[in-house]
């Protein structure tokens, strides 16, 4: 990654409407290219504290260094996506960090009274969305510093890097 650890690598988005968005993103603010999670298989999910089955689409692209989301919600399931958009809300989610030491970082999240709002793994790498809505105005989600996170986002930046504007939305590896 060309960031360094524990510096925001991501800033993401909760929409209504992913083609829209997509298209606005690539088309007019030149950001991607676009690689596509649909139903992305997110394991061990915990949502403020009871096990939780979200069913989300994921879109991930880069602008320079700084990593795009999207995130689309196929279900009804409670979530932290869901509930920022049942308080009327679409934009801004969160923003996501990679700290060299993600339990002592999550440990320090909960000493200050940030409350672990969704907890899951991808691929065996772990993730929390911590609610500092009240702090920072968002969600802030860590990741587990693994080659799982870090190649995915190596290939998002790498692909940016350069890119015409040709194949705006293309299959994510997972």
């Amino acid at each position: 990654m060309s960031q360094p650890l524990y510096t925001v690598r991501q800033l993401a988005y909760v929409v209504r409407d992913l083609e829209s968005a997509l298209k606005y993103w690539t088309e007019v603010l030149k950001v991607g290219p676009f690689f596509m999670f649909e139903h992305c298989p997110l394991s061990n999910q915990m949502y403020r504290g009871n096990p939780a089955d979200v069913d989300v689409t994921l879109a991930l692209g880069n602008s320079g260094a700084l990593q795009v989301e999207l995130i689309f919600q196929h279900n009804d399931a409670p979530s932290v996506y869901k509930e920022f958009l049942d308080a009327g809300r679409e934009g801004v989610h969160h923003f996501g960090l990679m700290p060299a030491d993600y339990t002592a970082t999550c440990a320090q999240y909960k000493a200050l009274g940030h409350e672990a709002a969704f907890v899951c793994d991808i691929g065996g790498a772990e993730l929390t969305y911590f609610d500092t809505v009240d702090t920072v105005g968002h969600f802030v989600e860590l990741w587990e510093h693994n080659a799982i996170f870090t190649d995915l986002f190596d290939m998002v930046e790498d692909a940016a890097r350069d890119w015409d504007g040709n194949d705006p939305v293309r299959p994510g590896p997972l």
